[in-house]
């Protein structure tokens, strides 16, 4: 198939988005093309990477039949506000997967990848059986910021499981590589979670909807830190939303070193304005960043 080019038209998308069959990865293609001076909503979206990563490096597996793409930002604010574009982007995919009519089924996995449960909520179920039914990963983000001629920019890459993929015998997914630390989370996609005979998006229609959806919320998110909302942090002017949409909030979890090990447990109590979780551990409350730790539900 040759590389298309379809438009967005929601604020903050008017910036082109190109289509192609597969690249070594969407964050790679959209850090050149704004280095060359792309603009604020540029985007990119595959059918297939041949070389994705996630966070810290981590090999992510990018077969055929889910989506890839990755967005230009350019929010004209303080670079050191840019450590929330990961939480105002996760936001945006939420957003988007409302709009499909998964609403109560998706959830932020702290800082950024998008969870989901097998099964709609049951009447009257409580938090913590809430919490612990978000055990399926369905999106995973990647921001990553530059800085070019231009001024400072990022690129937030997402890959959408959209249709259940085998690689070697097991469904896709991140791969942690960590001998000792526990399994990731299995994935599920968004077939899965539409239902038998629900009607999934085409890949290209897909991608203009999450693009859009993400660029909304990265506008509004700009535009309240120019009007001094971030005085108190990068994530002021998003918090208290975006606490609602992490289950795992409130709840038992394991803090975990980039390698796996088990650090150190508690009570997910909440972020403060730079985005790091605050844990209270026995030993007291720990402000932990996402660059040192992560999170498991226990």
């Amino acid at each position: 198939m040759a590389d298309e080019q379809v438009n967005g038209s929601a604020a903050g998308a008017s910036a082109p988005l190109e289509y192609r069959d597969a690249v070594t990865s969407t964050n790679d293609v959209a850090i050149q093309a704004a280095l060359d001076e792309a603009p604020h909503g540029w985007a990119v979206s595959a059918g297939r990477q041949t070389a994705g990563r996630g966070r810290r490096g981590h090999v992510w597996a990018s077969p055929a039949g889910s989506l890839y793409l990755s967005v230009v930002l350019r929010p004209q604010v303080p670079m050191q506000n840019f450590i929330a574009l990961s939480a105002v982007c996760s936001m945006g995919v939420i957003d988007m997967l409302h709009e499909l009519g998964l609403a109560g089924r998706v959830g932020i996995k702290w800082p950024n990848d998008i969870v989901a449960r097998v099964d709609a909520p049951a009447a009257g179920e409580t938090g913590q059986a809430t919490a612990a039914a978000f055990d399926r990963k369905l999106v995973g983000v990647l921001v990553e910021a530059r800085a070019g001629s231009d001024g400072p920019f990022a690129v937030a890459g997402m890959g959408i499981n959209v249709q259940p993929v085998k690689i070697d015998g097991a469904l896709a997914s991140e791969s942690e590589e960590v001998a000792a630390g526990p399994k990731p989370l299995a994935p599920i996609s968004l077939a899965e979670l539409l239902g038998e005979g629900a009607e999934v998006p085409e890949l290209t229609d897909l991608a203009r909807m999450l693009r859009d959806a993400v660029m909304a919320r990265v506008d509004a998110w700009a535009a309240a830190v120019r009007a001094g909302g971030a005085s108190a942090g990068p994530l002021a002017p998003i918090l208290s939303e975006y606490f609602d949409m992490v289950p795992m909030l409130g709840h038992q979890v394991a803090v975990l070193s980039p390698t796996g090990h088990l650090m150190d447990t508690g009570v997910f109590a909440g972020l403060d304005v730079w985005g790091r979780a605050c844990v209270m551990t026995p030993s007291g409350e720990k402000a932990l960043p996402a660059e040192a730790v992560s999170l498991r539900a226990l």
